[in-house]
């Protein structure tokens, strides 16, 4: 299973765990792209959480109420993606 979660973000997953990884935008030799591998979750939740830790550290605000509406913002997004 490989799924895209945002731009260059993605969920893969083998037997045994999920696996978040983001596109560097970087190709080997070979030209196979290559990737960061942010963790390695026993749950597509897991993975999720990481995601977010990581838009949180993106953030740009400056202030506490600005960093919570942010977070509710990455939160809503990551809802809208899995409720189907």
């Amino acid at each position: 299973m490989k799924v895209q979660v945002e731009n260059n973000f993605y969920i893969e997953s083998d037997s045994f765990q999920f696996i978040l990884k983001e596109y560097t935008g970087n190709m080997t030799k070979e030209g196979v792209p290559t990737f960061k591998t942010h963790g390695y979750f026993p749950n597509v939740s897991g993975a999720l959480e990481k995601f977010l830790t990581l838009k949180i550290k993106e953030s740009t605000a400056t202030s506490l109420r600005e960093l919570i509406a942010e977070v509710k913002g990455i939160r809503e997004y990551i809802r809208e993606q899995v409720d189907f």
